[in-house]
């Protein structure tokens, strides 16, 4: 079978035309407007992800059982990042951010000591995984909820600047909470 010769030369041109578009992709390096941190945040989430129904247990730090500041702990250290074991040790260590991404930290004040005293690892889409001491499990649960908005200290990082808004809460407070 014999191809036309007009269609042969049609290919040959539009080789020619766009050999030098692909090659281009080929020779220069690739900016990246991503998060550089996007793979370990994705490996901190998928690890608190899988602790989900893990039973609280104070000061767990383990598959077996976790505490807050335990799952928060666990979940960096599954992504290489060594971090403080308590809640205010992390919170102390972190940088504070007005905006967080999936795997950054969120801190709330849920005792009457007016300190900070819980941790929850952000998930995305306003949500936040965290092990809950009233319900015995780690849980992923939404942040819209009334209580969470009233105990919000801060959000923070130990990664890089985020885009989700989070609000900026006093730190210590004469009222009690509760």
């Amino acid at each position: 079978m014999s191809i036309p010769l007009h269609s042969n030369r049609l290919s040959i041109i539009l080789l020619l035309l766009t050999g030098p578009l692909w090659l281009g992709g080929c020779a220069t390096p690739s900016v990246s407007t991503h998060d550089p941190h996007a793979v370990v945040r994705q490996r901190i989430v998928a690890t608190a992800e899988r602790l989900i129904g893990v039973p609280y247990v104070l000061g767990g730090e383990s598959p077996d059982g976790v505490d807050c500041s335990g799952l928060v702990q666990y979940a960096y250290l599954q992504a290489g990042i060594s971090l403080p074991r308590t809640s205010v040790a992390q919170f102390q260590a972190a940088q504070p951010q007005r905006r967080v991404l999936p795997g950054d930290l969120l801190f709330f004040r849920t005792g009457r000591s007016g300190q900070v005293s819980h941790v929850g690892i952000y998930a995305g889409n306003g949500q936040m995984i965290h092990a809950s001491s009233s319900s015995r499990k780690v849980r992923k649960v939404k942040l819209n909820q009334r209580y969470w908005r009233q105990r919000m200290v801060s959000g923070a990082t130990f990664l890089g600047v985020g885009d989700v808004p989070v609000a900026r809460r006093t730190l210590v407070s004469d009222k009690p909470s509760g």
